[in-house]
């Protein structure tokens, strides 16, 4: 299964108000594929059956990407 649908399914399966929080480092991918993923979920968090809330605004380089996924 590749990590898009994965990632959709995974969220299909949360409940209402349940969160998920989602990393480079949790799904094993490169920090520019997560920035991929995140452009993904942003525009797929505009149909309003989630919301993202980003792990922390200012990263350094040794932090790690992720954000936060909260199912409506």
């Amino acid at each position: 299964m590749d990590l898009l649908n994965h990632v959709s399914h995974r969220i299909s399966a949360l409940d209402s108000g349940e969160q998920w929080i989602v990393s480079a480092q949790k799904l094993l991918i490169s920090r520019a594929d997560f920035q991929s993923l995140s452009v993904f979920l942003t525009r797929e968090s505009e149909k309003g059956h989630f919301s993202l809330s980003p792990k922390s605004e200012n990263l350094t380089w040794h932090d790690e990407p992720a954000v936060t996924i909260i199912k409506h």
